[in-house]
């Protein structure tokens, strides 16, 4: 199904079941999408990750596509960005409030998602108010799980709360990329170009936001794979490294032992490793921030 055909009024509720199925969402819209079973394939223009189970992927950074090739069951919600807002307002608006991010999708933000595909529970058509209540319901609890985020937003830089915003979703964007990429290991000039920064100063406003450089990001989420794969699958150490993009398996093996401090058979064996380094680093809330963020101003004004 394609949305760009269907018509720009009406909030969209799809469930997708089985495998085969494929879903294009245009940009200018919002949409989140949860998989209740299985996994699905997401991609953004050449980029693609898998969204696991019980996993919730909130978007609005341009065109979406769906696609199932492996028994699956998911649902998504989505609508141009305009929808998504009571009373009326700018899209930019609600863009500028809701923040792109993969997350795993709680009980009661499940249930919101499930309330909103289940057309049983409307009493009108699926663009009828019952319907917009429901989205904004959505919508809320969806901005209440940014909350984490707030700090972050803080210690970006720029003098008002849209330049923050707009330069969080540049680093977004990087971290996208890296968790997509992390196999591959893309170089620094091309994070860069991603978020329209040069590699210097990608690494210093990184840093500042995240409290660590690119870089180190992709490392710890390596360190994150390997040890799952050498502890919770049955391949070989000579298929880990290749699949992590490693030389040979021996420097591999010198990595893993340097990050966890005990070889790869010992991990196996149920040693107790060293996960310090898949610790993300703890950050200061900046002197400045408000108590009430300005990012839900708009929400409480509703």
């Amino acid at each position: 199904m394609d949305l760009s055909t269907q018509r720009p009024d009406c909030i969209h509720a799809i469930t997708g079941r089985g495998k085969g199925g494929r879903l294009s969402i245009p940009a200018g819209w919002i949409s989140i999408t949860l998989v209740l079973e299985g996994a699905l394939e997401l991609s953004n223009g050449d980029l693609p990750w898998r969204l696991g189970s019980r996993q919730l992927q909130l978007w609005v950074d341009g065109s979406l596509r769906h696609g199932c090739r492996e028994h699956g069951w998911w649902l998504c919600v989505a609508a141009p960005a305009g929808l998504w807002q009571k009373p009326p307002k700018s899209t930019a608006s609600i863009i500028n409030c809701l923040i792109p991010r993969e997350l795993s999708c709680d009980s009661k933000l499940a249930r919101a998602v499930v309330h909103m595909c289940r057309s049983r529970w409307f009493k009108h058509t699926p663009g009828s108010s019952d319907a917009a209540y429901r989205l904004g319901l959505l919508r809320d609890a969806l901005i209440e799980r940014q909350h984490p985020m707030h700090m972050q937003l803080e210690r970006c830089s720029g003098r008002t709360v849209l330049r923050r915003h707009q330069t969080l979703l540049r680093l977004l964007r990087v971290q996208h990329l890296i968790r997509c990429t992390i196999e591959t290991r893309l170089d620094l000039v091309s994070l860069a170009a991603v978020a329209n920064y040069s590699p210097t100063h990608l690494i210093r406003i990184y840093r500042d936001v995240f409290g660590e450089t690119p870089s180190e990001y992709a490392a710890r989420l390596r360190n994150k794979r390997a040890l799952d794969l050498v502890c919770n699958t049955n391949l070989s150490v000579c298929e880990i490294a290749e699949s992590l993009g490693f030389e040979s398996e021996s420097a591999f093996c010198r990595a893993f032992k340097h990050a966890f401090g005990c070889t790869t058979t010992a991990a196996r064996r149920g040693q107790q490793v060293q996960d310090s380094v898949l610790a993300a680093p703890r950050l200061m809330a900046p002197s400045n921030i408000a108590v009430e963020t300005p990012m839900l101003e708009w929400a409480a004004a509703s």
